[in-house]
C-alpha cells in the first residue's frame, strides 16, 4: 500500500477533492468533534457533505467543458436510481391523496392512526435514502485514471484503519459501552461493544464490512510481500476491530461477502480457510459464537417479541398488508427519519428491507433491491468472466463486489446503510466498481 501517494497523470484541486472525499469517515469525526459544538459555525457542519459533491459536479463540469462533451457514462444503474426515486415520490403521492393509517405502538394494544406525511419529512425521507447517490452519477463519469482510483482507494482504508486502532484503543484502555447494547444477561460479560469515531458498534461494523474484503482482496492478489503484507496485516486489525462491534449483522454480512468473494474468483485455497475457521469458530471464538446463537434462544426471542426486532418486523408488515403498493409513505413508518419527525409509532425497525416494505409498498422494494443488487451482479460478472486474473482491477473489483454483498445482507438486521459514513461510502465504492468494471473491459478488449 505505502505511505506516499501513488503519482497520478493529474494532481489539481479535483485530485485533492477526491482524497478528502476518501478520508470521509476521519474528516467527518474532526468536523464534528473539534468545530461542531461551536455555536453558529457548528451547525454548518453537516452540509460539508453537501459542498463536497457540489465541488465535485463543479469539478465534473470544468472537465466536461475542456473536452468539449459531457458523458454521463449512462448505465442501467442509473435508470434503476430513477426509478426508486419515482417510487418513493408515489408512496409520497398516496399517503396524500388517500391518507393511509400506521400502527401506534404505544399505548398497547396497537391502534391504527392516520399518518400524514408533510413536506420536510418527504424531503428527508427522499435525502436519507438517495442522496448519497449524487456520488455515484459524478464519480462514475468523473473517473478515469486507475493511479487516482488506486490512491482513493488506499486512503480509504487508511482511514478505516486509524478508526479501527482507535477501536481497539477503547478496548485495550477499558473503555465500556452503554449496558443497553447487550440484549442478555447471558452477556454481562460483554464490558464493551467498540464504537471508536464513529459512535456507534452497528454502524462501526458496517464500516468495516465495506472496506475489509477490498484490504483482503489486494492482499491476495498483490504482486510482491510488501505490499501484501501491509493490506494483510491492515485487514486483521479492521476484521479483529469488526468482531469486538458485537454486531451479529456485521458478523453475518462480512461472511456472506467473502462467500461471494470466493466463489466469484474461485479460490479454493480461501473455500477451505472458510470452512476451517467456521469448524475452529466454537472453540477459538466463543463469544462471537455465543452471541450469534444467543439470537435463537428462548429468552432472546421473548424479548425481541416485546420491543425488539421481532414485534417491530411484524408491525411493519401489518402496515404494508393494509398499503400493499404503495406502502405509506417515504419516512413514515420507522427508523431514523421516522423518529426524526415524530411519526405516530415511529421506532428503529432494524430492517431496511421490511421498513421500506412499510413506508413505499411492494412497488418501492423491488426497486430497489433491484437498484442494489445491479452493481453486485455487475461486478460478480466482470469478475467471474475476467481473464485478467493478476491484475489491480481484477482484485479490486472482487473485493468491493463482495463488500457491496455483505453490506446488502446487513442491512436485513438493521438500516445501516442509513448511517452518513457507511452510505458514503457504499455509493463511492458503488462508482469505483462501475469504473473499474469499465477500465478492465477495455484493458482486456485493447
Amino acid at each position: 500500500m505505502g505511505v506516499a501517494l501513488q503519482k497520478s497523470r493529474t494532481r489539481d484541486w479535483t485530485y485533492y477533492l477526491l482524497l478528502t472525499l476518501s478520508f470521509f469517515s476521519m474528516v467527518n469525526y474532526i468536523l464534528r468533534d473539534t468545530i461542531g459544538h461551536i455555536p453558529v459555525i457548528g451547525s454548518l457542519v453537516p452540509a460539508w457533505k453537501e459542498l463536497i459533491i457540489l465541488l465535485l459536479y463543479i469539478a465534473f463540469y470544468m472537465k466536461s467543458k475542456a473536452e468539449g462533451r459531457f458523458d454521463w457514462k449512462s448505465s442501467r444503474m442509473h435508470k434503476l436510481i430513477l426509478f426508486v426515486a419515482i417510487a418513493a415520490v408515489l408512496s409520497g403521492v398516496y399517503n396524500w391523496v388517500f391518507d393511509p393509517e400506521t400502527l401506534r405502538i404505544a399505548p398497547k394494544p396497537y391502534t391504527w392512526v392516520p399518518v400524514h406525511l408533510d413536506l420536510s419529512t418527504f424531503v428527508d425521507g427522499i435525502r436519507t435514502l438517495l442522496e448519497a447517490s449524487l456520488y455515484f452519477f459524478v464519480l462514475n463519469a468523473l473517473l478515469d485514471d486507475e493511479d487516482t482510483i488506486k490512491d482513493m482507494i488506499n486512503a480509504m482504508i487508511i482511514a478505516a484503519f486509524l478508526v479501527a486502532c482507535y477501536g481497539i484503543y477503547q478496548k485495550l484502555s477499558g473503555v465500556e459501552s452503554p449496558k443497553s447494547w447487550v440484549y442478555s444477561e447471558q452477556e454481562s460479560n460483554i464490558k464493551l461493544r467498540v464504537f471508536s469515531t464513529i459512535g456507534n458498534p452497528n454502524a462501526l461494523g458496517g464500516y468495516m464490512v465495506l472496506i475489509t474484503p477490498i484490504a483482503l482482496s489486494l492482499a491476495i492478489h498483490a504482486k510482491d510481500w510488501l505490499k501484501r503484507s501491509l493490506y494483510g496485516i491492515v485487514a486483521l486489525f479492521l476484521m479483529y476491530t469488526m468482531v469486538m462491534t458485537y454486531s451479529r449483522g456485521a458478523w453475518i454480512g462480512f461472511v456472506a461477502g467473502m462467500a461471494l468473494y470466493t466463489v466469484i474468483t474461485r479460490n479454493k485455497w480461501l473455500a477451505g480457510i472458510g470452512i476451517l475457521g467456521l469448524v475452529a469458530a466454537p472453540f477459538v471464538a466463543h463469544d462471537v459464537v455465543s452471541r450469534l446463537t444467543l439470537a435463537f434462544t428462548p429468552e432472546y426471542l421473548a424479548k425481541s417479541a416485546n420491543k425488539g426486532r421481532v414485534e417491530f418486523w411484524g408491525r411493519a408488515i401489518k402496515i404494508w398488508l393494509k398499503n400493499p403498493v404503495f406502502g405509506t409513505g417515504i419516512g413514515t413508518a420507522g427508523d431514523s427519519v421516522a423518529t426524526r419527525h415524530n411519526m405516530p409509532g415511529a421506532t428503529w425497525i432494524d430492517n431496511q428491507y421490511v421498513k421500506l416494505l412499510a413506508e413505499t409498498g411492494i412497488v418501492g422494494l423491488l426497486t430497489y433491491l433491484a437498484m442494489l443488487f445491479a452493481p453486485v451482479i455487475n461486478g460478480a460478472k466482470s469478475v467471474f468472466g475476467s481473464k485478467q486474473k493478476g491484475t489491480y482491477l481484477y482484485a479490486l473489483n472482487a473485493g468491493i463486489t463482495a463488500a457491496l454483498f455483505g453490506m446488502i445482507v446487513e442491512n436485513v438486521t438493521a438500516a445501516i446503510i442509513e448511517d452518513l459514513n457507511v452510505t458514503t461510502h457504499f455509493w463511492v465504492l458503488i462508482a469505483i466498481l462501475y469504473v473499474g468494471v469499465r477500465m478492465a473491459r477495455e484493458k482486456a478488449n485493447a
